[in-house]
């Protein structure tokens, strides 16, 4: 008699039963649909094309549990975290749920929403969007923080709306007895010409192991204009597994930035959907990983109507036996005339032990639009260490000062003083560690 082979799903990993305790009937709709989606989503392998290069063992090996049953640390003083151009447009979710304390949103303008969406179930936004764009097809994260969110942060900005000050979404994990998994959710609907600049963090504040899987949300409307960086700074004992998705109007523009400096496993899954003729959008990125760290991007720029422009500039630094992928997709519907689509990934290999693998795609079915696409790997130019050595910087100087030229072009596209003042204090870090 033959063996039956169970598939392993998302539940496999989970220790005990995934209960939301959301307010909202909204949030409890969408968690009804993700826990019926991961009864029959299995686990991704190596045997799946998306997932051929990464190793999960990050997730597979352990086995976790929700915060309330894991002894979780008490958070503490964070407030050197606090960006000093967002101290009063601020919220803070601690392990995953919101912490009113923490966060501070009193200089906003009138109308504009900044808050935790449990308190906005019966928003109109927020009961057409939530859920409506995350299309990730077969894939088990997705549906896992739709069936475990409970908080989430939720952004409205109403017709020709502009906030000034940088929105800051703090995301914290504290250290804790047993591993955790928590479950971040931002929805962000900009209405006609609104504008503002959403800064979302990752940050781990010990060194203890837990799965973090954020979904983001972002609805664009005509003339809509966002400025969306994302950093990720998670433990390094960590996993990381990120859903970001943005659906744009006619006129709007998108422009996303997401840095990798923390978990052992990042997998970052960015789709930008054109909704209309006449857009503009960002997927740009940079990593600098090292040590045994695994940095997995697979990103979708999907263009559906004529006249689009979009933008991807992923750059990599990595060193020991650290590995990072890219699969980068350029998407042309056969109607979508006159796009104008780039798409770069380079990478700079600073150990003999670390790994790249890229695989930049075109997908193209119209005729009339200009595409580009490529990818370069390689170590630090030795002419151009020589030549600085030469100049009376050491040898070491030299090769720092070469990956932080390399970063800075990153780093430069934010639009936050603060925020590029922490990167280019992370770049450096990493190039001057022992």
């Amino acid at each position: 008699m033959s063996e039956v082979i169970q598939k392993e799903t998302m539940l496999s990993f989970i220790d005990g039963e995934i209960n939301s305790n959301a307010d909202s009937v909204a949030i409890r709709a969408i968690n009804v649909r993700g826990k019926e989606a991961l009864e029959n989503t299995p686990f991704p392998t190596r045997k799946d094309e998306e997932w051929r290069f990464i190793d999960l063992n990050t997730i597979k090996k352990n086995s976790f549990t929700a915060v309330s049953e894991a002894n979780a640390v008490d958070v503490g003083d964070i407030s050197n975290h606090y960006l000093p151009e967002a101290l009063n447009t601020r919220l803070v979710f601690v392990n995953g749920i919101y912490n009113e304390e923490l966060s501070s949103i009193s200089d906003l303008p009138n109308h504009v929403i900044v808050g935790n969406m449990s308190e906005y179930g019966d928003h109109d936004a927020v009961k057409e969007h939530l859920g409506t764009i995350t299309n990730y097809e077969d894939d088990a994260f997705a549906p896992f923080n739709d069936a475990a969110f409970e908080d989430a942060a939720f952004i409205y900005l109403p017709e020709e709306t502009s906030v000034e000050a940088p929105i800051h979404i703090l995301n914290v994990f504290t250290d804790a007895d047993k591993a955790f998994y928590a479950t971040p959710r931002l929805l962000f609907v900009g209405e006609m010409y609104s504008k503002a600049t959403i800064i979302e963090e990752h940050i781990g504040l010990a060194n203890n192991l837990y799965l973090n899987v954020p979904v983001t949300e972002f609805r664009l409307f005509a003339g809509a204009h966002v400025h969306h960086a994302r950093i990720q700074r998670d433990s390094k004992s960590a996993a990381h597994v990120s859903r970001p998705i943005a659906m744009i109007d006619r006129n709007a523009e998108y422009h996303s930035y997401t840095i990798c400096l923390g978990a052992k496993l990042f997998r970052n899954d960015p789709r930008v959907i054109q909704n209309a003729a006449e857009v503009d959008f960002t997927v740009d990125g940079l990593v600098l990983i090292d040590g045994d760290q695994i940095a997995d991007t697979h990103s979708i720029m999907d263009h559906r109507f004529p006249h689009g422009k979009s933008h991807q500039l992923h750059k990599v630094v990595v060193n020991d036996n650290a590995h990072s992928i890219f699969n980068g997709k350029i998407f042309v519907a056969k109607d979508a005339q006159k796009i104008d689509s780039f798409q770069e990934n380079r990478n700079l290999l600073l150990s003999e032990n670390g790994k790249v693998n890229t695989k930049p795609q075109l997908e193209i079915f119209a005729d009339d639009v200009l595409c580009s696409h490529g990818a370069t790997i390689g170590h630090l130019n030795d002419e151009e260490v020589f030549y600085l050595h030469s100049r009376g910087l050491t040898e070491q100087k030299s090769r720092e000062l070469l990956v932080y030229a390399f970063a800075l072009e990153s780093v430069e596209s934010m639009e936050v003083e603060s925020v590029e003042k922490l990167l280019l204090e992370e770049v450096i870090k990493y190039t001057t560690r022992d």
